[in-house]
């Protein structure tokens, strides 16, 4: 399969998967339809779903025993991921349920555009996640074949997040990281790797390229909607887990910020209490976006509101676990990286130091 070849499938993957993951009605399951078709009938990616397949899901049983609307919990590992969800989407296309019953423990609306949004983001999503990165490495390949003198296979790549009222900050870690590491990681930043009239957002979708993510955590940081969006790109890879590195800044880090910056910093989120003020900001949020859709009346002249309410709504799915993540895994402040040069970085992401 050549360059030309795969880069042509992967753009209709990603237009095929795009249009799916949108849905929100039961009329649009021929989005699904589409999708899966394209997937089976494409004999490169159906090779490799064939590789996958080890065991057969009796869904029919799953739903009977468990009831309507559980969540369906999905594996770790990529190849068992893949096998379930294609078996999954099948028996979806096969109509015993209607769409909406899926999503019923996914969200707390009971609007069924809501549950079919919300389990199609938490639940599918995955598996398209999943299948385009096995799409793009096998492009990455197919490049090495020519182009093997232009890489660095030894060079460990990370996407620095962070707000950017927070750039001083990420100036001292991005420093402080390559004074110790040098050449031996490459650090994204958009101050750097977005060129003149480039895309923001394409960026920020680069984030699952990457071997890590370092996450710069403020209190602006959790109320910005493209730092979020970050977040959400982040958590898209079922072990993000794994390539995560975080830094939750404090009151006292606002003395690395110039004079006259205004200081909001701490991010305030080791309580439930500050867990809720986050969560609540982005239910006002999704609130205020609303209202100007209801005001414009028209959903054709309220497109750009529409799809910033669902940008926010991916938000609020994702900003739960991401939080109980933050809060189940030691971190360690930005005085203590500094103190001991950035070396517990260093280690998570395989150096030694």
């Amino acid at each position: 399969m050549t360059k030309k070849e795969l880069r042509k499938i992967s753009l209709q993957f990603r237009t095929l998967s795009s249009q799916m993951l949108k849905i929100d009605s039961e009329e649009e399951k021929g989005c699904i339809a589409s999708f899966y078709n394209f997937i089976t009938e494409t004999p490169f990616i159906h090779n490799y779903l064939i590789e996958c397949h080890k065991q057969d899901y009796n869904f029919e049983d799953c739903f009977e025993q468990h009831g309507f609307g559980r969540k369906i919990i999905l594996p770790s590992d990529q190849e068992e991921l893949i096998d379930l969800e294609y078996q999954l989407l099948k028996y979806i296309l096969d109509g015993k349920r209607a769409l909406f019953t899926y999503g019923m423990h996914y969200t707390s609306s009971r609007k069924y555009a809501d549950m079919i949004n919300a389990f199609m983001r938490k639940t599918i999503e995955p598996f398209v996640v999943a299948l385009r990165s096995y799409l793009e490495l096998s492009i990455i390949d197919a490049e090495e074949v020519s182009n093997r003198s232009d890489n660095n296979p030894d060079q460990v790549t990370a996407f620095l997040s962070y707000c950017q009222k927070d750039s001083e900050i990420a100036d001292l870690i991005d420093n402080g990281l390559k004074a110790v590491l040098h050449d031996s990681l490459q650090i994204s930043r958009d101050i750097r790797d977005v060129p003149y009239h480039a895309s923001f957002k394409q960026f920020m979708q680069t984030i699952q390229e990457h071997d890590f993510v370092i996450i710069l955590i403020s209190d602006r940081y959790l109320k910005s909607r493209n730092c979020m969006f970050e977040v959400t790109e982040a958590v898209k890879d079922v072990k993000y887990q794994s390539r995560l590195l975080f830094v939750v800044l404090q009151e006292e880090d606002k003395k690395h910020l110039s004079a006259g910056v205004d200081n909001t910093i701490a991010a305030d989120l080791y309580s439930t209490e500050g867990q809720t003020k986050y969560m609540v900001y982005w239910k006002g949020r999704e609130a205020e976006l609303q209202q100007q859709i209801d005001q414009i009346g028209d959903p054709i002249a309220a497109i750009n509101q529409i799809k910033e309410k669902k940008n926010v709504q991916r938000i609020l799915l994702d900003l739960p676990d991401f939080l109980e993540f933050i809060n189940d895994n030691k971190g360690l402040s930005l005085e203590e990286h500094i103190k001991e040069n950035y070396h517990s970085m260093c280690r998570f992401m395989g150096f030694e130091v």
